[in-house]
């Protein structure tokens, strides 16, 4: 399943890289999707999150009745003009699924664009194509917690 996202933030390219990699944030992003726990690591380059979460009802009788989604964020350093690469990984405990792509910060006059393109695979005969659309919400859920929470942390200036 192709997930793509575009995220706008009112910081810049440096800003917005910081906060997504400050264990503080990710907690608050945890707060906003309800999850039952978070735990986040610091990785090299960046922060790893995991975050457990009530399966869909539909799908507790494949997955159980939660779900542990792991994200690692990681970025190199600025380009010249403030452009920032990364990358996010999304991993379901025990399930044979993983979203792996590309994150890119673009400068823009009120700010920054944040771009996250990839592609969601559940690895399981027969149903996995099902368990993906049953899955790709919390994905989606949490991207867009990020752009949420994000613009809210930004304007608080919690962030360094």
């Amino acid at each position: 399943m192709h997930i793509t996202s575009t995220m706008t933030f009112a910081a810049t390219c440096d800003d917005v890289a910081a906060m997504l990699i400050n264990p503080a944030f990710a907690e608050h992003v945890g707060k906003e999707i309800q999850a039952l726990t978070v735990a986040v690591r610091p990785i090299e380059q960046g922060l790893a999150a995991d975050f457990t979460l009530a399966a869909p009802d539909s799908a507790r009788r494949i997955i159980g009745s939660q779900i542990t989604v792991t994200e690692l964020v990681t970025w190199q350093k600025p380009s010249a003009d403030g452009t920032r690469v990364g990358r996010m990984t999304i991993t379901l405990a025990g399930m044979p699924a993983e979203s792996d792509g590309p994150l890119r910060l673009n400068p823009t006059d009120g700010g920054t664009d944040m771009v996250y393109d990839t592609n969601f695979t559940v690895k399981i005969p027969l149903v996995g194509k099902r368990l993906e659309e049953m899955t790709a919400k919390y994905l989606t859920q949490i991207i867009e917690a990020c752009e949420k929470v994000g613009n809210d942390w930004l304007s608080s200036n919690r962030h360094p």
